[in-house]
């Protein structure tokens, strides 16, 4: 699940013509939207997004910082998630995914592993536990 939600994770910056790099950190902050995906492969993905790393996104999309917290971290995770569903359908891994759910600040979500991101100095991160 890592390279696939690793790859997905790539996908995204490129459509935002942003670069990214692996970063080993463990000081999770942000807010949390949560996918589940259903199929060959079963977790739950959380998607953390810390404040300004959704104000970058919003601005490049919208061209401003005027956005509803809930609805673009929900937005993000559809299109990180349902990216990996992408890539693991063109590994013959098929899963289908929920409608993400946003659970707020980030509070010691339990996960098997993590992806931690940074781009233009701001991390995000991915964790996912299998079900």
């Amino acid at each position: 699940m890592n390279n696939i939600l690793y790859q997905s994770c790539e996908n995204f910056a490129k459509s935002l013509g942003i670069d990214i790099i692996k970063c080993n950190d463990d000081d999770i902050k942000g807010f949390v939207s949560e996918v589940d995906v259903r199929g060959d492969l079963n977790y739950k993905v959380y998607v953390v997004l810390p404040k300004e790393k959704l104000d970058m996104v919003s601005e490049i999309f919208f061209g401003d910082t005027s956005y509803d917290i809930e609805d673009l971290s929900k937005e993000i995770a559809n299109l990180i998630v349902g990216n990996a569903n992408v890539v693991a359908s063109e590994k013959n891994i098929n899963f289908d995914i929920s409608v993400p759910k946003f659970l707020g600040e980030y509070k010691n979500l339990e996960f098997d592993d993590k992806i931690c991101l940074k781009s233009n100095g701001i991390k995000f991160f991915v964790l996912y536990k299998e079900e």
